[in-house]
């Protein structure tokens, strides 16, 4: 019986940029205490951060999210923004301007278009869906105008840097656009960005969050016919160092200690490939055993396709010899067999799995892993055609250890100890 493989997730911390701006039009003498972003305001003083409106205290402080000052609701300050809607205002780049021209010089123009994907439920990143090492260097010339359009087709907001440069981000203020050298792209939002190109040598253009970074989201930026970089005696050594590191691989892995049984789960994998292997043992002949590995590499944009191959191997002392649902005679109880199969991740984050071994086998199976009903409580189940199913739930005590129950059709109740590797 398949119970499937669990996946850990992070949250990144946002990288905020400065540059040499000014808000249209702020009344700066109105702040209090010095405070940046606190403004003088009427009626009651409750204050907002101004990335996450939702954190709000009666009490100026910083943001428990992001570290920013908190902000005066209902503030009179004049942005040319409509304050009729509960008097929050959001700050973002089309509020800054430049206190001079920030217009490219003459030249030659080059514009490239990037689109910021990945996927948030195994937490890899990608430019069009290609990693640092999947794609080449990117060639420019010495005096010629970049722009780089850049849409984010994930739901993770990513703080894109340019090493070497200041660029300016294209704004309402048109000649007086913002030079920064981070810009924090929204989920589905759109941005355009210049630089001229000044300098020489290889930059690097990635997420500023390290392990969207790590997993691949970035590019170089090459200057063609560069002197050589004296700091760098080999640079065909630094460049491949570089591509590994959206190559390496890593270890998951997680084991249930129950009153029916042990079972568990181990995963082995990079940006594209991944070994899977789930166990379960129980504690006498009629529980008995089952192993089953996958050895297969994540396709499509958005990695919901998974093809693979690996064994699959079960004993258990029953006595009864039912049919699989799909009307072939159930080997679940005894199978030793290599299989092939396709796991799709459907909406919800639902898996549907379908496997056929060499001797014609098939079998289908639908699963969720990690169902949030709390912030501490999970839940999660599995229903196939071999007429098995399970249902359970983990509570979280530790990042590494939670409490665990589950029922299974084959093994009956059981309840133990999770830990999480």
């Amino acid at each position: 019986m398949r119970y499937g493989f669990s996946q850990k997730k992070a949250n990144g911390n946002k990288d905020m940029a400065a540059g040499s701006i000014k808000m249209k039009d702020m009344p700066m003498k109105d702040m209090d205490g010095g405070s940046q972003g606190s403004v003088k305001a009427d009626g009651k003083m409750t204050y907002v951060c101004p990335m996450h409106p939702e954190v709000t205290s009666d009490k100026p402080g910083k943001c428990p999210k992001c570290g920013m000052d908190m902000v005066k609701k209902k503030a009179e300050v004049n942005m040319d923004m409509d304050m009729s809607s509960g008097g929050i205002t959001t700050l973002n780049y089309n509020m800054l301007e430049a206190p001079k021209k920030t217009t490219l010089p003459e030249g030659p123009w080059k514009e490239l278009k990037f689109e910021l994907t990945g996927n948030m439920n195994r937490y890899v990143w990608t430019l069009d869906n290609k990693t640092v090492s999947e794609s080449d260097k990117i060639l420019i010339k010495r005096g010629e105008n970049i722009r780089i359009i850049l849409h984010n087709n994930s739901m993770m907001r990513h703080p894109m840097h340019l090493h070497g440069h200041d660029f300016r981000v294209l704004n309402q203020f048109g000649e007086k656009s913002p030079m920064k050298n981070v810009l924090d792209i929204m989920p589905m939002e759109t941005d355009t960005l210049e630089f001229h190109a000044s300098e020489s040598g290889d930059w690097f253009f990635h997420c500023h969050i390290l392990y969207h970074m790590m997993s691949g989201m970035g590019r170089v930026f090459s200057y063609e016919n560069s002197p050589a970089n004296p700091e760098i005696p080999d640079p065909d050594k630094a460049y491949k160092m570089l591509k590994k590191d959206d190559r390496m691989f890593h270890l998951m892995a997680q084991n249930d200690f129950a009153t029916n049984g042990n079972d568990g789960s181990l995963m082995y994998a990079n940006t594209r490939w991944a070994f899977q292997s789930e166990w379960r043992l129980g504690y006498n002949a009629h529980h008995g055993y089952e192993v089953e590995t996958h050895f297969g590499r994540y396709l499509g944009k958005m990695q919901w396709l998974f093809p693979y191959v690996g064994i699959d191997w079960r004993y258990r002392k029953h006595s009864a010899h039912d049919k699989s649902l799909l009307g072939q005679a159930n080997t679940k109880d005894d199978r030793k067999v290599i299989h092939a199969g396709l796991q799709y991740t459907l909406p919800m984050l639902l898996v549907l799995d379908a496997s056929v071994d060499q001797t014609g086998y098939f079998r289908i199976q639908l699963m969720r892993e990690d169902i949030p009903l709390t912030p501490r409580l999970r839940a999660s189940f599995m229903v196939n055609t071999d007429r098995e199913y399970m249902v359970g739930g983990k509570y979280i005590l530790t990042k590494n250890l939670g409490l665990s129950t589950h029922y299974d059709s084959d093994m009956g109740w059981g309840a133990g100890l999770t830990i999480t590797y």
